[in-house]
């Protein structure tokens, strides 16, 4: 975990710097970290695990968002919300595992009505690719 920590500091080194695409590409290379790490993080670490994948994915939807790609910062959305259902369809979780999924799911709500809100300003409407944001909301919401 020591690699992705190093990764999302320089990632953030480079977003607050305004250097996006390079951002982006750290992000990238964590989010990697994170997915071949995640098993074994997940058994001992579960917030740990869980927040790394999340955290990279988010970071990846807003060096995309400062590169006004909405579609692009959809889609890392899209995929945190994958992998966490993956995660949740597992039939043997434990109880730190669960509230360490929902922490994240609850977060994961908050960054696609941040993104609606963002791209609705930017571009004044709120646009037909956001559809499946409000759909993720509601369903977190249930």
């Amino acid at each position: 975990m020591k690699n992705w920590e190093l990764l999302i500091n320089q990632g953030r080194d480079a977003y607050s710097e305004e250097r996006f695409n390079q951002a982006l590409s750290i992000n990238q290379n964590a989010i990697e970290i994170a997915l071949n790490l995640f098993d074994n993080v997940f058994e001992l670490e579960p917030e740990r695990a869980v927040a790394a994948v999340v955290i990279s994915y988010f970071n990846i939807a807003d060096a995309h968002i400062a590169l006004n790609s909405w579609s692009s910062a959809q889609q890392a959305l899209e995929q945190a919300s994958l992998f966490l259902q993956k995660q949740f369809s597992c039939l043997f979780l434990s109880e730190l595992q669960q509230v360490a999924l929902l922490h994240a799911a609850s977060h994961l709500r908050i960054e696609w009505a941040s993104l609606i809100q963002k791209s609705s300003a930017a571009t004044h409407q709120s646009p037909p690719v956001m559809i499946k944001e409000q759909q993720a909301i509601q369903k977190y919401n249930q």
